[in-house]
């Protein structure tokens, strides 16, 4: 089964009209759901702008809905960027799945990061 994200946001929120049924739905189909990359990539902006923490979020996700394995830590790598080094949502994954690559970029968020950057820069004219 997959999980679309109106589904993982009612189980998180505290109240959701959704979140009775979702409940049910997770229990009896418990092992059996998996969501995606973009699901979870969704999910972040929504925790963003609700301002919950990400990284204790995508844990509890990460506990119920199946993923692969490098989704899996691509998702929580994101989540403590966006947590701890306050980058937005987008810069997190692309900086988690960077990985240990040089990333090439105009953004210096990947800086406080730790990434090698290869600085795209506007050439002079």
């Amino acid at each position: 089964m997959f999980a679309d994200t109106d589904f993982l946001l009612a189980l998180i929120k505290k109240s959701d009209w959704l979140k009775q049924n979702a409940l049910i739905v997770s229990e009896k189909h418990k092992g059996h759901i998996r969501a995606s990359m973009s699901v979870l990539i969704e999910l972040a902006l929504l925790c963003v702008r609700m301002k919950r923490p990400l990284l204790s979020t995508f844990a509890n996700i990460l506990e119920f809905a199946e993923v692969d394995e490098a989704t899996y830590s691509i998702c929580l790598t994101a989540g403590a960027y966006v947590d701890k080094n306050n980058v937005n949502v987008f810069d997190a994954f692309h900086a988690a799945y960077c990985g240990n690559d040089i990333i090439i970029s105009s953004d210096a968020a990947y800086d406080k990061l730790g990434l090698e950057r290869i600085k795209l820069e506007k050439v002079p004219s």
